[in-house]
């Protein structure tokens, strides 16, 4: 089975019109766990209306600790079996079930236990989202109003030429695919990062302390119509993005510890 988490936060609206981001028909290798950080009574009605697990528990957690909260929850109620999966995927993901079934099934086939797709910015699938990056350093902070970017992309269009998979250094939590005893391992996200670069920490942690590269699949696509808002810099969004990305530069140069708890799921059904 394949777990796929979906935090809403004011997103009803887009998940209902994507049919929980072309997910929804899917039901026999496919579940789908939707936590709603600011609740929404048209979401609920949608998931019940279509037996989708919906909780509005504990709203207000950062994007971290609510897809910690939803592993547990997972855990508590079915567990994870051998080959099962556990997709991070944010309600602005377009992508079809075949698309996840052979990441899936190439990470089981490979031993990739953290992976990710070819993420586009458009329903053309013509503009390549920026997905898969080097890790940020400190000439990131002087080379951030030149370019304006924290950290290198990768060049999709080489890669795609050459390659059917490739190691990165991190990948947006946009989409991203574990094996659920490595996200275990890890202690999920840490929720000390409420918003930004907990992607790349999770990423950083995994190939620092259980040797496990994140795999990029180019040939494998969907869309993600991001729309970013940590732009203007005396925005509560910019305050997060600066402050996790100081923080992500200490734990990179000062190794602090990888353990990290999430929060705890209850043990019955909202």
């Amino acid at each position: 089975m394949i777990h796929v988490a979906i935090i809403s936060h004011g997103h009803e609206q887009l998940l209902i019109d994507s049919r929980l981001g072309g997910l929804l028909d899917e039901r026999t290798h496919l579940k789908i766990w939707i936590k709603d950080n600011k609740p929404a009574a048209k979401l609920k009605t949608f998931c019940e209306q279509h037996q989708v697990f919906y909780t509005d528990a504990d709203a207000g957690l950062g994007f971290g600790e609510n897809n910690n909260y939803l592993f547990k929850l997972i855990e508590a109620q079915s567990g994870f079996e051998v080959y099962d999966f556990f997709l991070v995927m944010n309600p602005d993901i377009t992508v079809t079930p075949e698309t996840v079934f052979s990441l899936t099934e190439k990470m089981r086939t490979s031993g990739h236990e953290i992976a990710t797709l070819n993420l586009y910015r458009d329903q053309a699938m013509q503009v390549p989202d920026k997905n898969i990056r080097h890790f940020p350093g400190m000439l990131s902070i002087m080379k951030m109003p030149l370019v304006n970017t924290f950290s290198e992309t990768y060049d999709k269009d080489r890669i795609a030429a050459a390659t059917d998979a490739i190691a990165v250094e991190w990948a947006s939590g946009a989409f991203l695919a574990f094996e659920p005893a490595l996200y275990r391992a890890l202690g999920g996200f840490d929720p000390s990062y409420f918003m930004y670069f907990e992607d790349v920490d999770i990423c950083f942690r995994a190939r620092l302390y259980h040797q496990q590269a994140v795999y990029y699949y180019p040939h494998l696509k969907a869309i993600h119509t991001a729309a970013h808002k940590n732009r203007n810099i005396f925005s509560q969004h910019a305050r997060w993005f600066f402050h996790s990305f100081s923080k992500f530069l200490l734990r990179r140069y000062l190794r602090l510890s990888p353990a990290y708890s999430g929060k705890s799921a209850p043990d019955t059904k909202n």
